[in-house]
């Protein structure tokens, strides 16, 4: 099953739960925006929105930064970044971050905050071309494992390019995470 079919599963999913689905997240289109010109701005638009990260910073806080980083991506690509939360199909029996619909239900119907701790998910963007951009992975990875490169790496292309592993979309937009009492937002 290709990204797309992945993405309009989610999308559906976050419809059956009652979740607020974001604006034009089922309009998708063939125009791609991570051109080249991009990918070379990610370290400064980074660096504009967060300001100078330590690796560190980076691992473990995959929601906050990409709920972070959406509106900036959304201003530099003039297009929707659809906060995505899911999994990574790595080809492990277990996965990275790997939920279902049980881990679903049990945090709508009895949140618990992990604000300050770890839930076992991960989030990125995603655009309406069904490009990725995902910030954090590379660099966790390398931290957690003491790998000597990946530090600072961003993921970004489209969903089905990547080779070895496979992004798993399982709830579209930022609603879940408020529901489950997995953000906090300041006014």
């Amino acid at each position: 099953m290709g990204y797309r079919d992945e993405w309009q599963d989610a999308v559906e999913r976050t419809k059956r739960y009652g979740l607020n689905l974001p604006e034009d997240a089922t309009q998708l289109h063939q125009q791609k925006y991570l051109t080249n010109e991009v990918h070379d701005r990610f370290p400064y638009v980074v660096r504009d929105a967060f300001g100078n990260l330590e690796y560190e910073d980076i691992v473990a806080q995959c929601m906050s930064i990409h709920y972070r980083l959406a509106p900036v991506m959304e201003d530099l690509l003039k297009c929707p970044a659809f906060f995505t939360i899911g999994w990574i199909d790595d080809g492990s029996e277990r996965g990275m971050f790997r939920f279902g619909e049980e881990f679903i239900q049990e945090h709508l119907a009895a949140p618990k905050s992990t604000i300050g701790g770890q839930a076992n998910l991960h989030a990125w963007l995603t655009l309406p071309s069904l490009e990725i951009i995902d910030i954090s992975l590379v660099t966790t990875i390398a931290v957690l494992q003491k790998l000597d490169k990946g530090h600072g790496g961003v993921l970004a292309g489209p969903a089905d390019d990547f080779k070895g592993f496979a992004y798993k979309p399982m709830l579209v937009g930022t609603d879940f995470l408020r529901k489950a009492s997995m953000l906090w937002e300041f006014n």
